[in-house]
């Protein structure tokens, strides 16, 4: 997660593109497959999930997810589209609280 960078378990490099991503973007792109990463920025905690963990778990936190975190509060997060050079999108959600 340094500088805007993401190696995958299987070594594909990913990096950051653009700004924040609405639920509905994420939304799409799971759908599509890509895979899902949480974030636990306090932590430095770095979660993978892909296939249907990914889809589960996108379901359970969809709703915390924002552009605009609070200050303070219960956890919510930040969402964002990463790019492969080959064009392969992981959704990178990165917790606040």
């Amino acid at each position: 997660m340094e500088q805007g960078r993401l190696t995958s378990p299987d070594g594909v490099l990913f990096q950051r593109r653009g700004t924040k991503a609405k639920r509905r973007i994420c939304d799409e792109a799971i759908s599509r497959g890509a895979p899902l990463v949480l974030f636990y920025w306090a932590g430095g905690q770095l979660d993978w999930l892909d296939g249907p963990d990914a889809q589960a778990v996108w379901q359970s936190v969809r709703a915390a997810v924002t552009v605009e975190p609070r200050a303070r509060g219960e956890l919510e997060w930040t969402a964002g589209l990463w790019q492969s050079e080959a064009d392969q999108t992981v959704v990178v959600l990165t917790g606040h609280c």
